[in-house]
């Protein structure tokens, strides 16, 4: 499914809900992702001062955090081979240090040491329909000897170093999740406390819709259109990670983007995870590390994060579902199976 497509389910969700109190949206596009911002009413001002905000604020980040073209993060990745200390540019210590906790506390199920890997799988690339095969096993390998850790790094006042020469940081898989929780921090400074941020289908919520919860619809990730609906409000993310967004097909195999950090693999099982929070940043790396963990393991990585409301969706296009979440969603296709895993 396109980013567009869900755009526009969201939003049809969105105003279909809210007939008694007006929403208005707006957005802009970045790197070929729509982000888009709901504010409940129909002051224009408001909303223009509200998108302005957000839109410096994601460019911000995006453009500090960009894993291959020219920025601080690139720079600072072509440091870290040489073990010597290297200056730590703003905006990069407090991402370092977050995930640094998140991968510790998801036991490596999600990790931004794996730059090198995600790079020799294609990703990083703007064109995501370049051929692409999977690299050797050989070359997985030696990136993965020894696999690359965020505790590999040493960070001293505005300095840092790195013991793996094989680490190289990529943020993609909590980029989205960093930019709309400092977007709704603005907002939240700015006086504006009732708010939808969606980054590409991603969304960091802050009140309500008026005098409604915000109703949001859940993609499904076989053919277009919602698979489920929920109603939040407050401060909540809603974040989902599959394997259906960015992937490629070589010899009938399909190798999707979400790199397991612990054998360097591209990741199976679990079809699609959503996570549902109070907080951007973890709900975008929560719903990584349970798709990278696989379905086995997802409840496990998700109680070491705090997560106890999320979602899955298996092979066989049942949907696994928490029961913290249970009683919030409403599935909307009768040939999606609901199973409500066990506490």
């Amino acid at each position: 499914m396109t980013r567009p497509a869900l755009l526009a389910l969201l939003t049809a969700a969105l105003l279909g809900c809210t007939r008694d109190a007006p929403v208005q949206t707006q957005g802009f596009l970045l790197y070929g992702m729509m982000i888009q911002l709901s504010l409940p009413g129909t002051d224009a001002a408001r909303m223009e001062a509200a998108l302005a905000t957000v839109e410096l604020t994601v460019k911000q980040e995006y453009g500090t955090l960009h894993p291959w073209q020219e920025s601080p993060l690139t720079r600072l990745n072509s440091a870290l081979p040489t073990g010597e200390w290297a200056p730590l540019e703003p905006g990069l210590r407090d991402i370092i240090e977050r995930t640094t906790q998140l991968e510790r506390d998801s036991d490596a199920a999600f990790s931004p040491a794996i730059g090198a890997l995600v790079k020799l799988w294609g990703f990083h690339s703007s064109d995501p329909d370049r051929p692409r095969t999977p690299p050797a096993q050989a070359d997985i390998k030696r990136l993965m000897t020894p696999p690359p850790r965020m505790s590999d790094l040493e960070i001293d006042g505005e300095q840092i170093r790195c013991r793996n020469p094989l680490l190289q940081l990529d943020f993609n898989a909590v980029a989205e999740g960093w930019a709309a929780e400092k977007a709704a921090q603005r907002l939240h400074q700015q006086g504006i406390h009732d708010a939808l941020i969606d980054a590409g289908g991603d969304l960091r919520i802050l009140g309500r819709a008026g005098d409604r919860p915000w109703r949001v619809a859940l993609q499904d990730p076989f053919e277009d259109g919602p698979m489920a609906g929920l109603e939040v409000e407050g401060d909540t993310a809603v974040f989902t990670s599959g394997r259906y967004r960015k992937r490629f097909e070589h010899e009938g195999t399909s190798y999707a983007h979400v790199i397991d950090p612990r054998d360097g693999w591209p990741s199976d099982g679990v079809i699609a995870a959503t996570v549902v929070t109070h907080d951007a940043v973890l709900a975008d790396a929560a719903a990584t590390a349970l798709v990278a963990a696989g379905l086995d393991e997802a409840p496990a990585v998700a109680r070491r994060m705090g997560v106890d409301r999320f979602l899955l969706v298996d092979e066989t296009r049942q949907l696994r579902v928490s029961p913290a979440l249970a009683p919030l969603i409403e599935v909307l296709r009768k040939d999606r199976p609901l199973v409500i895993l066990p506490p």
